[in-house]
């Protein structure tokens, strides 16, 4: 397996604001800025990793805009994606309550491909609006794994896109 190289799609989703775009740019480039603006349509950047067991890996990663007025381009972008992070604000109670939205988008686009739930802006530990163990509900009934990150701190940034990245390896690896 080590001697192949993998090309993979996986795509940023969820509702404006809860920091999709502070996490790729924290993932790339290890920075964060306080000022990002809304991402219009989509915004494609690419990481070339090595993956333990697999070897080398081009990570494709679509960060789509959460406005409601992309939600027709969605399905266009969400093709031939292998995952998808479905993120949501752990301060913004709303950005939790649309997630059924975004994971029915995904799996209409794209079937059972690997998912993975982030909670991110864990680092607002006063104003935070869901309970853990209320995402952890949501994670087991549709089958996700659950992740807490920061953007802005950094933590579980990474952890949350390799562990995203190798189900989808396994996943491919199975299919072949």
């Amino acid at each position: 397996m080590a001697d192949k190289k993998y090309i993979i799609k996986l795509c940023l989703l969820g509702e404006a604001s809860v920091g999709k775009t502070s996490l790729l740019f924290r993932y790339i480039e290890n920075k964060f800025k306080d000022n990002y603006k809304a991402t219009l349509g989509v915004n494609l950047l690419k990481k070339d990793i090595n993956v333990e067991g697999y070897g080398p890996t081009t990570v494709q990663i679509w960060d789509l805009g959460g406005q409601e007025s992309f939600k027709s381009l969605r399905q266009l972008y969400l093709e031939g994606a292998n995952g998808a992070l479905i993120i949501f604000d752990m301060s913004q109670r709303k950005t939790y309550e649309k997630l059924d939205e975004w994971v029915n988008s995904f799996i209409e686009a794209r079937g059972q491909q690997q998912l993975l739930l982030v909670g991110n802006k864990m680092d607002l530990t006063g104003n935070i609006k869901v309970k853990e163990e209320e995402v952890k509900g949501y994670a087991k009934k549709n089958n996700m794994k659950f992740i807490l990150t920061s953007a802005k701190t950094g933590e579980n940034v990474e952890k949350a896109f390799l562990e995203l990245i190798k189900n989808i390896l396994k996943y491919l690896s199975i299919e072949e």
